[in-house]
């Protein structure tokens, strides 16, 4: 590290501090802060972040009211990953910033390398450290080599427009991720290190070819003698694609917003854009529902799904972490927690018909709650007397559901209010004794209610998504 805690800036790569300054300055996380903002650097230990944690230090002993952290992810993927963390600590030391450090357990699944997963979860517990030390931002030391490997990357992975736009400078949200040097070249940031001195850490598998990012950088080097402006030429390239990606994602917002409601995706609608525009519809669909983007592939196969199965099928398709589901042209998506089993037995319920104020009774076993509400006409008190239980359906169940009405099949009573097959599973049953007095996603029995003051039944349950689960 730097052998000055207050090191002088007063040449050539003074640039570099500047650079930081104003960019953080321009955030919002930082400028909207009523006291001093925390800002958190993300501390590898190699020469890129060693130089990012310097010119911060240098920024803030310039006179600028900020705390900083060094936040440091350890891997457990080399040998030295003990040494590494012990040289951060150091670095933030003689910079006089505070580190933290956390261990991350980094396991590849068939469908992720091991690049993916470690990233992955670095992300996590940078994002876990700034939380705990109260960060508003988040500082990387990418610069622009880095953004042109990523560029050449996404194009061999054969990605989308929001792959090539790369990375971009400054990605806002709850922590607000910036990287300050996107546009300086790696060369500038050597000439930093060397112009104060710094010392880092090597990690051997930055030049191990078997990673794919290693393997492209002899190539680049070779290029660089024909195409002296490849990284620029390659950023200017990403940006461009940012912007169309952001007008195709504003495109398929608007067009999202026309064809979902309450009940979820009009497939009649879906059907209706052109196929460019249908894609851009589902990206955006399921990036709302917090699923991850798909493969360009099994987006297709999902589209064909959801327009071409049969309306009377129960089409499912599972995708990570999730299931989509379509029935009477509606598409919707629920979480993996959303369709856990529910209990097969009946569970008891407390409550007293005596006692004249709303009764709320939450059933864990179903994942939500059970509201008993005074009505003027209701189930009547001394039916509520007998032993209460919520059930699942076992089929053949009736229910009378306007005064002086049929007593119908329930099946056919939930197909008449459009609550799908799969979700019907999930809605519980009220029993007073062997009588059924509520169905969750109809309402209460009429057959049960008296001509005096009585009880109505609602159900809430916990998970989100359940909408045919409420009276």
């Amino acid at each position: 590290m730097a052998s000055s805690r207050k090191p002088k800036v007063a040449d050539s790569s003074a640039d570099l501090v500047n650079k930081v300054a104003q960019r953080v300055a321009a955030c919002a996380a930082f400028v909207v802060s009523g006291e001093a903002p925390t800002v958190a650097i993300a501390l590898s230990g190699g020469r890129d972040s060693a130089a990012l944690l310097h010119a911060c230090a240098a920024w803030r002993d310039a006179g600028t009211p900020v705390r900083l952290v060094a936040v440091h992810v350890h891997h457990g993927l080399h040998a030295d990953a003990d040494a590494w963390e012990g040289a951060c600590a150091r670095m933030a030391e003689a910079a006089g910033v505070a580190f933290h450090a956390r261990r991350v357990h980094v396991v590849a699944d068939a469908g992720k390398g091991i690049e993916a997963a470690a990233r992955d979860a670095r992300y996590a517990a940078l994002r876990a450290m700034c939380a705990r030390t109260g960060a508003s931002i988040l500082l990387t030391a990418h610069h622009l080599d880095d953004q042109a490997e990523t560029v050449l990357l996404q194009l061999l992975r054969g990605a989308g427009v929001d792959g090539l736009a790369a990375m971009p400078m400054v990605r806002e949200g709850e922590l607000t991720l910036l990287r300050p040097w996107i546009d300086v070249p790696r060369s500038e940031i050597e000439s930093y290190a060397s112009a104060h001195g710094l010392v880092w850490v090597d990690d051997p598998s930055n030049d191990d070819s078997r990673y794919a990012r290693n393997a492209l950088r002899p190539l680049l080097r070779g290029m660089a003698d024909h195409f002296p402006a490849y990284r620029e030429a390659l950023a200017r390239s990403a940006a461009h694609l940012a912007d169309a990606a952001a007008l195709i994602d504003e495109m398929a917002q608007e067009d999202l917003a026309r064809a979902t409601s309450a009940q979820g995706l009009n497939v009649e609608k879906l059907a209706a854009l052109p196929r460019a525009r249908q894609r851009a519809v589902l990206r955006a669909w399921l990036s709302q529902a917090g699923m991850r983007a798909v493969p360009a592939r099994r987006l297709e196969d999902l589209c064909a799904q959801l327009l071409h199965a049969s309306e009377h099928g129960r089409l499912c398709i599972d995708l990570p972490g999730h299931r989509v589901r379509r029935y009477r042209g509606v598409a919707v998506i629920e979480p993996e927690e959303a369709v856990a089993a529910r209990p097969v037995a009946a569970e008891p319920i407390r409550f007293d018909p005596a006692h004249r104020v709303e009764q709320r009774v939450s059933v864990q076993g179903w994942g939500g709650e059970l509201v008993f509400s005074p009505a003027v006409a209701g189930i009547e008190p001394r039916t509520l007397q007998a032993p209460l239980s919520l059930a699942p359906r076992r089929g053949g169940e009736r229910i009378v559901l306007r005064p002086g009405g049929p007593s119908r099949a329930l099946k056919q009573a939930y197909q008449e209010a459009g609550i799908p097959p799969w979700a019907r599973a999930r809605l519980p049953l009220l029993y007073a004794g062997e009588s059924l007095v509520f169905a969750a996603g109809l309402g209460i029995d009429r057959a049960a209610t008296g001509p005096g003051p009585g009880w109505d039944v609602s159900w809430y349950p916990a998970a989100e998504g359940g909408r045919y689960s409420t009276r």
